[in-house]
């Protein structure tokens, strides 16, 4: 089980392993989309999460499960059907991911 390097205490109690597991990988998330994060979402994608990274680092494992999620296979990334893929993907995973900056995003 990953454990942090210092313990964290809020208003002068620790936090367990869990929670700040829980805390990190939120951090993670919310620094990737700058703040636009669906809390009920996030909160979600934690409960699946955690059973299978419980021994991972939470911010690598926010980064590989965000990349996952926005991920589009390049070709079809400049055609009509990536603008119907991703309109689906909004609607599924909420609108948090139209104000992220990311990979998706069109350059």
């Amino acid at each position: 089980m990953w454990k942090p390097d210092k313990p964290i205490v809020i208003a002068g109690e620790a936090l367990t392993d869990i929670e700040v597991w829980w805390r990190e990988f939120g951090n993670a998330f919310h620094e990737l989309c700058a703040g636009e994060v669906d809390e009920e979402w996030l909160v979600s994608i934690t409960h699946a999460i955690y059973p299978l990274a419980l021994d991972h680092e939470p911010r690598g494992t926010a980064k590989l499960v965000y990349t996952a999620l926005m991920f589009e296979m390049p070709e079809f990334v400049e055609g009509e059907h990536a603008a119907r893929a991703r309109n689906v993907r909004l609607k599924a995973i909420r609108a948090w991911m139209s104000r992220c900056n990311g990979p998706w995003q069109p350059r």
